[in-house]
């Protein structure tokens, strides 16, 4: 549960993560146990129902493997189900200001740090089984996982605020959103060359960097820049893999 400071191991070294989106705890569970560091459940693109979401994050950490949930939006309903669940942490979506950054932090924390509602009887808290509650409330506010998006020409333009907020732990570069806000086909040049600066900055202020990766060189790449969160997704393994059996099979 989200009591596990496991975003210390993300300052120490790069942890790579699968993006699940099929609204399923087998495939989450089997991606953890593939051997990814963590589980990245995406539901901003993904159609996965609350009550899901809380399984497919039991079935990552039943195998020893984080889970963070990439929200939908930036409200309170969303970020404070997601931590309640006892997700490690959360990754929210176009945060674009400060105003958007400084309300993730808002969200996500309890008081006095921030206003998160406060409960005990969640998964979270171990369904009211946690000894100190006092103690658990600054636990928690300590060891969850927050994480934005950079994704748009806004939020590049705003990076130096946005490093400047206390509470994120870690930059997202999303390279599909940045790349059609900058006018610019997935993987160009300039594109690339944004998110190496991006990255670069990031970890200049002792944040995390993330950004996502499709293959073995982009994701090398990427590491030797700096970023240490790094989201992949199963999808193109299986449709390449899939590919070629068929096409082997069949002549």
């Amino acid at each position: 549960m989200n009591l596990e400071n496991w975003k210390k191991q993300l300052h120490e070294k790069p942890q790579i993560g699968c993006f699940v989106t099929f609204a399923s705890p087998a495939i989450c569970e089997w991606m953890a146990r593939l051997g990814f560091d963590f589980t990245l459940i995406d539901n901003e693109h993904g159609n996965i129902d609350q009550s899901v979401v809380e399984d497919m994050v039991r079935a990552s950490q039943a195998a020893g493997v984080p889970s963070i949930v990439r929200v939908t939006t930036n409200k309170y309903d969303h970020v404070q189900k997601a931590l309640d669940m006892g997700a490690n942490g959360v990754q929210i979506p176009m945060i674009n200001s400060m105003a958007d950054a400084r309300e993730v932090v808002r969200l996500a924390n309890f008081p006095p740090v921030g206003e998160r509602g406060t409960a005990y009887l969640t998964r979270a808290a171990n369904y009211g089984l946690y000894p100190d509650k006092t103690g658990y409330l600054k636990l928690a506010n300590e060891t969850k996982f927050t994480g934005i998006h950079i994704e748009t020409t806004e939020a590049v333009n705003n990076l130096d605020e946005l490093l400047s907020v206390d509470e994120i732990d870690m930059y997202f570069i999303g390279p599909g959103d940045l790349s059609s806000s900058m006018g610019l086909a997935p993987g160009h040049e300039e594109v690339w060359k944004v998110t190496e600066d991006c990255i670069r900055k990031i970890r200049q202020a002792g944040k995390i960097a993330g950004t996502f990766t499709g293959d073995v060189a982009s994701t090398q790449k990427v590491i030797d820049w700096g970023a240490h969160y790094v989201v992949t997704a199963i999808n193109g393994y299986v449709n390449a893999g899939v590919k070629q059996f068929l096409e082997g099979v069949r002549g």
